[in-house]
Formats: structure tokens, sequence, C-alpha cells
């Protein structure tokens, strides 16, 4: 899998966006890294839906009730911060927007 951050596409920064170039068409994972929810957050996740084939939010995990809010087809997932873990709370569903993305970024090599 390739991973990018901070990922900047038609004045929308992407916090994380990851490659997965298993089969045909690679899938096109975002990732929207906060350290804490703003009411903006839902708002942002769901404009992500359009240009990727799976959306995440990842929150702290002490912020667990929110991540059980965040609404399909956008998953959730909760970062232990003493430990580094990664739990996914609610998997994302495919929504197979991924090609948007993909065309977006052939003119430039992703960074990061």
């Amino acid at each position: 899998m390739e991973v990018h951050t901070n990922v900047l596409v038609d004045g929308v920064e992407l916090d994380l966006v990851a490659l997965d170039h298993q089969g045909g068409r690679a899938l096109v994972y975002v990732v929207e890294v906060k350290s804490r929810p703003k009411r903006k957050l839902l708002e942002q996740v769901l404009s992500r839906v359009r240009m990727s084939d799976y959306v995440y939010v990842a929150l702290p995990a002490r912020y667990y009730p929110f991540l059980l809010e965040v609404p399909p087809p956008v998953g959730s997932l909760a970062v232990e911060l003493s430990s580094q873990a990664v739990y996914e709370i609610r998997k994302a569903s495919y929504v197979g927007n991924g090609r948007r993305l993909l065309e977006k970024l052939r003119s430039r090599p992703l960074q990061g």
C-alpha cells in the first residue's frame, strides 16, 4: 500500500491518502485525521466521498461516542495515543469514486 500525507487536490487538503494497488485500478482510501471532532469534520469527510473509494475519520479514542455517530458510508478509526494503536470502530463502505482522485493526480506525482 502506498501512503501519502497532506495531499493537495483542487485546493482541498486530504490528511492521508492510501492507494492499494492490488488488482486492476488502485483503490483509494482517504482518512481525515483530527485531534478532536469539530462541526465541519462531518462536512469534510462527506465531501471526500466524491473522490475516493473508502473514507475514514480518525480521532483519539476518547472520542469513541462521536466515532459511533459518523454516518455511512464513512468509516471511523479510534487512535489510542499512548500506544499508537488504531482500532476500526466502523468499517467504511465502498463507494467507487476513487477514479476521480486518480485522474486528478495523474498529471502530478504524489509526495509525502
